[in-house]
């Protein structure tokens, strides 16, 4: 890779054909389409104490980008400043960018609200292969032939493109490209720059709005040889020319995707400074300092490769506020700066409907005795209970905002040693981690309980005269089934047990969700197999009520027998609870004696004790049967199709 061919690509294939769009002054731009009486006026957009972007004749007063408004208006007393710090208005005119676009393309890329990068290969490479079906006209000719905009490089000759000479003989475009390259692409990039200026004529034409194309075979190069002619131009760069085009450009944080600390890193470690520079270090070197992914990552943006697709862009995956400010050396004044963006952050994201569960705080310091800055930031969780949603929109709940300002500070202090005196003169937030905002069965609430999760809340008032269930709840990953106020009556009078609390038991097994659940009370016979008892039947599906999270068991208000056994033998066995593992000397206690039948809650009933619910989702059966030395109890609850 460090060789002499690296330094150009005419052995490489281009096929890709990627459009970059930049809008030109976009909040200032959309402020004179709102109102057209400061298209002749100097006027600049600020937030807070910032000038965030200005209209081009307030720059050729030397108003720059992020330039403090103090100073801006010491440079040009006659500046309008337009408060921008709501930016509602901004992000409708980039909905509505971005709807155009997907109209040529569904293949767009979202950077930011006012750029964007489309893949038009697939409509490109159709459109040749119509033109190849059908006889070619003139039009179609001088189509291929010639460059919508302006080509860069430049030729030696000094053509433009569309220009034309009768007096002479002056190559086409389309001629000139093929000098370059002769893998096919000629055609290719050639007909982008039609298909762009169409789409730049849309958004003048629907939105009043001008903007910048770049066309190219790459997004990095799309992005860069935009930025050359500006503006309302738009430029396509001779494919080969690449290494040679970003070489060109000077320092390393030209490059799209080589920030302040990596070229610090850079500068520091490897002696670069320049592109050149990049280009000509050896790979190894890079390796040493920064990894071999890292390093070889450079080195193709160096050369101009770029082989990353056209990510079709959703929701942003942050959302961030930045102020730069007068100094801040005092604690108080940084909170009263969050406290400011963290409202207008809230207001950024209120219709996003997504939850954030991270946050990140920026602060940039400034070094007296270096007379540099530095940008640092670091990042906290967020509960998703401090939101809530009213009316649609994402608020903050009731409190939420000092909680989530307590969080801010304390991240602010791991940057910021207040023991020490500081400097401060950029703040920001950003939200991150977005959860989507889900109803019904799948909401927060219903994640955070456990989806195989079944408890059996209470059996209550079993005595000799009636069989009361109350609040006997299931819980499953799909449905909550819940029957309240049964009473059944026994047949005859008997001494009867109550269940005063049946409860869930983290310790215990977790039953599978996807099998109907079983209850099954059976005592044991001493010497006997109880394979077959233990689970009632062979059915497969079958769930023991250990498996269903009962922890507790009480019988006539007494202890389980086995823990406080009575000195008084009583003529049926305990009762024994089986377990999904085969134990079989779970808590007991005793139970009925006799055989009894119930009646229905709803009306209906029969001899075997067969309960059916109308109008429920739930069948509940109870049998009870008797035997010598043997009872048997089993509810079973099943779900109506």
């Amino acid at each position: 890779m460090d060789g002499p061919k690296d330094t150009d690509d005419e052995e490489r294939v281009h096929p890709r054909v990627i459009i970059h769009i930049d809008m030109d002054y976009f909040y200032a731009q959309v402020e004179e389409v709102l109102n057209p009486s400061l298209k002749d006026k100097p006027f600049a957009v600020k937030q807070r104490f910032c000038v965030v972007t200005s209209n081009y004749i307030a720059r050729e007063h030397g108003i720059k980008k992020l330039q403090p408004v103090k100073e801006a208006l010491a440079m040009c007393p006659e500046l309008i400043l337009i408060n921008g710090e709501d930016i509602t208005k901004y992000k409708e005119m980039s909905v509505r960018i971005n709807e155009i676009m997907h109209r040529f393309t569904p293949h767009v890329e979202k950077l930011g609200l006012d750029e964007n990068y489309l893949d038009v290969t697939e409509r490109i490479v159709e459109q040749l292969e119509q033109m190849e079906q059908a006889p070619a006209d003139s039009a179609q000719i001088a189509q291929l032939n010639h460059v919508e905009g302006l080509i860069h490089p430049p030729s030696p000759e000094g053509t433009t493109g569309s220009a034309t000479s009768a007096s002479c003989y002056r190559e086409t475009d389309r001629e000139l490209f093929r000098r370059y390259c002769t893998c096919g692409c000629d055609r290719r990039l050639i007909l982008a720059t039609h298909l762009a200026q169409e789409i730049r004529n849309c958004i003048f034409k629907e939105l009043g709005l001008r903007c910048c194309a770049g066309i190219a075979h790459n997004k990095l190069l799309a992005k860069l040889v935009g930025a050359v002619n500006k503006q309302n131009k738009q430029t396509v760069l001779l494919p080969t020319c690449g290494a040679a085009f970003v070489a060109s450009l000077g320092s390393v944080r030209s490059l799209t995707g080589i920030g302040e600390k990596t070229a610090q890193t850079l500068a520091d470690c490897c002696g670069i400074v320049t592109v050149t520079d990049l280009q000509q270090v050896e790979l190894d070197r890079l390796t040493k300092h920064l990894g071999y992914e890292q390093a070889v990552r450079l080195k193709h943006l160096a050369f101009g490769r770029d082989d990353t697709p056209v990510k079709q862009t959703g929701k942003p995956k942050s959302v961030g506020l930045e102020d730069s400010c007068p100094s801040i050396s005092v604690r108080a004044d940084a909170e009263e700066k969050f406290r400011h963006l963290l409202v207008r952050l809230v207001k950024n994201i209120a219709d996003d409907g997504r939850v954030p569960i991270a946050i990140k705080v920026t602060v940039r310091k400034f070094d007296l005795a270096k007379r540099t800055t530095h940008r640092e930031s670091k990042q906290d969780k967020l509960l998703p209970s401090m939101f809530r949603h009213a009316n649609g929109r994402l608020v903050l709940a009731d409190g939420a905002q000092e909680k989530m300002l307590a969080i801010v500070m304390k991240v602010f202090e791991r940057m910021v040693d207040l023991r020490q005196p500081f400097n401060i003169t950029l703040l920001g937030l950003s939200f991150f981690k977005f959860q989507e905002r889900r109803c019904g069965s799948k909401s927060i609430a219903n994640f955070l309980i456990k989806k195989s999760d079944i408890e059996v809340q209470s059996i209550t008032n079993l005595s000799n005269e009636s069989i009361t269930l109350s609040e006997l709840s299931f819980c499953s990953n799909k449905s909550s089934l819940s029957l309240s106020a049964m009473d059944c009556e026994p047949c005859c009078s008997s001494d009867a047990g109550s269940i005063a609390s049946l409860s869930g038991s983290e310790s215990d097994a977790e039953p599978s969700p996807k099998k109907s659940r079983r209850l099954v009370f059976q005592t044991r016979q001493p010497n006997a197999g109880t394979s077959d008892r233990r689970y009632g039947n062979s059915e497969p599906d079958e769930t023991t009520l250990s498996k269903l999270r009962v922890a507790d068991l009480r019988l006539n208000s007494k202890e389980y027998d086995h823990e406080h056994p009575s000195p008084a033998v009583s003529p049926v066995s305990p009762m024994d609870v089986s377990t999904a593992s085969g134990n079989t000397s779970s808590k007991v206690s005793s139970f009925f004696r006799e055989r009894t039948t119930v009646p229905t809650a709803a009306g209906t009933s029969s001899s075997d004790g067969n309960i059916t619910t109308d109008g429920s989702k739930m069948d509940v059966s109870v049998t009870l049967t008797t035997t010598s030395n043997n009872l048997i109890y089993r509810s079973d609850l099943q779900q109506f199709a």
